[in-house]
C-alpha cells in the first residue's frame, strides 16, 4: 500500500506543482482538462481547457503528491484539511525546504530542535496546504 496526498486547488494547481518541484525537485506530469474527451454533462470554459485535471510530482521512490484544479463550486473549501508530513534525511534539507515552502505562507510552529530528539516545524504554504517537516536526529547530533 502507498498513500498519496491529493491536493485540490482553485485554478492554481500548475503554479503549486512548479513551486513544490522547486522545493523538493522531482518530475512533473500534467494532464489538462482540455485533454479529456468532451462531455456534454461537463462543459469546460476556454479558461479551464488549460487547467490541471491531474498532476503528479514524483520525487524518487519516496514521495508522490497529486494536484488538481478542482471544478467544485467552492474549491477553496473542498477537503481543505490536508496536512502533509515529510520525513527528511538531514536537518539541512529540512531547513532549506522550510525556507522555500513558507514564502507567502504562515509559520505555525518554527523549525526547532524538539524534546523528542527531532527537528520539527509546521507551516501553511501560500496555497493553503499544511506541511509538517520532521527530521529525527541521531544520538551524535543532540
Amino acid at each position: 500500500m502507498h498513500v498519496v496526498p491529493y491536493i485540490n486547488l482553485a485554478g492554481t494547481a500548475e503554479e503549486a506543482m512548479n513551486f513544490y518541484q522547486s522545493v523538493f525537485g522531482g518530475d512533473l506530469e500534467i494532464t489538462r482538462w482540455g485533454e479529456m474527451p468532451p462531455d456534454p454533462k461537463m462543459p469546460l470554459s476556454d479558461e479551464w481547457q488549460s487547467k490541471v485535471m491531474h498532476g503528479a510530482l514524483t520525487v524518487g521512490d519516496t514521495m508522490t503528491v497529486y494536484v488538481s484544479d478542482s471544478l467544485t463550486e467552492d474549491p477553496d473549501k473542498y477537503a481543505n484539511n490536508v496536512f502533509i508530513h515529510v520525513e527528511f534525511d538531514s536537518e539541512e534539507d529540512l531547513r532549506a525546504a522550510s525556507e522555500k515552502l513558507v514564502v507567502g505562507g504562515t509559520v505555525n510552529m518554527p523549525v526547532e530542535r524538539q524534546f523528542w530528539g527531532a527537528v520539527y516545524g509546521d507551516l501553511v504554504d501560500k496555497f493553503g496546504v499544511g506541511w509538517g517537516l520532521h527530521y529525527q536526529m541521531h544520538e551524535d547530533e543532540s
